[in-house]
């Protein structure tokens, strides 16, 4: 069993939760792609273990035998590099990687080992010019997905990979740079998609983060929620329209619960949602059981000969 391509699609503070769409976005939004992968299905707890032809959908235990609510700096480092670390840590600990993380990161994670066995990799996120100057000045806090990228010695993208189609903005369209007078072309979600699908033709793993869903969860904003879980619909589209899925995967992917329980505005103890497409999908699904399996996961199906 092996990929020739992998996009990641990481969603910041997205559980499956109830089948409740008083209280679930999940339950509640317009997703048709979503829907037709799943035969009719939704990104709920209920529907967790499905497996369809063209999809799986896992339900990831983000507690690791830890108390408290899961957060982002434990749940995105355990991702990443295979280790528990809220485990190594003895607690949950976020929104940002702290030092005990971030060096757990620079020893080893998937985008280095990629890296370091010769597998080109993609981190998709463009960001703004005085965003990529704080980093350079060391003031600018970071997820730990760019310090892993960082760490692996990824170059972090712009304005200028943006307009030119090789990356893809935080929130999906580039409407917020070309607010901020960027030249960049007006894009539809689709169309973002379709860029991060053709920028996945050149390298092993294509990795995007979208964290504006955690922020969602927070603010307890149906309006924001709803949008969001449409466009990711419409940019999946653009994704899925542009691979060749018998050789590709696509694999969607959060750290934690928050969106999905609109009731709260603190992260929930429900567990992260996992939603893999195409090829070998099934066979990586029953691989995959908490955090900590992720990253062994797709290395030895993106390695192997």
């Amino acid at each position: 069993m092996r990929i020739e391509r992998l996009v990641v699609v990481f969603l910041d503070g997205v559980g499956l939760g109830e089948t409740d769409p008083t209280k679930n976005p999940l339950a509640r939004a317009d997703m048709p792609i979503v829907r037709s992968l799943l035969d009719g299905g939704c990104l709920v707890r209920e529907q967790a273990g499905a497996v369809t032809r063209h999809a799986s959908l896992l339900a990831l235990d983000a507690r690791l035998g830890v108390p408290g609510l899961p957060q982002s700096g434990t749940g995105q480092t355990t991702l990443l590099t295979g280790v528990n670390a809220p485990a190594l840590l003895g607690y949950h600990d976020g929104p940002y990687p702290n030092q005990q993380l971030r060096a757990l990161l620079g020893r080893a994670n998937l985008f280095r080992s990629l890296a370091a066995s010769g597998h080109p990799v993609a981190y998709a996120n463009a960001y703004t010019d005085r965003f990529l100057h704080r980093i350079a000045r060391g003031t600018q806090r970071l997820s730990a997905n760019s310090w892993a990228a960082l760490l692996a010695g990824l170059t972090l993208r712009g304005a200028q990979e943006l307009q030119t189609g090789q990356a893809v903005s935080g929130l999906l369209t580039n409407d917020y740079f070309h607010q901020q007078g960027y030249k960049v072309p007006l894009i539809t979600p689709e169309q973002a998609g379709r860029n991060l699908a053709l920028l996945a033709r050149e390298h092993t793993l294509s990795y995007f983060e979208l964290w504006i869903t955690d922020l969602a969860g927070h603010r307890q904003d149906w309006e924001l929620a709803l949008n969001l879980l449409q466009q990711l619909d419409r940019f999946l589209s653009g994704i899925l329209g542009h691979l060749d899925l018998t050789r590709s995967a696509v694999f969607v992917i959060s750290d934690h619960g928050n969106l999905e329980d609109m009731s709260t505005s603190r992260h929930t103890l429900n567990p992260a949602m996992a939603l893999l497409i195409g090829a070998h999908h099934a066979a990586m699904a029953a691989q995959l059981n908490d955090l900590t399996d992720v990253t062994p996961t797709l290395l030895s199906t993106m390695t192997q000969t």
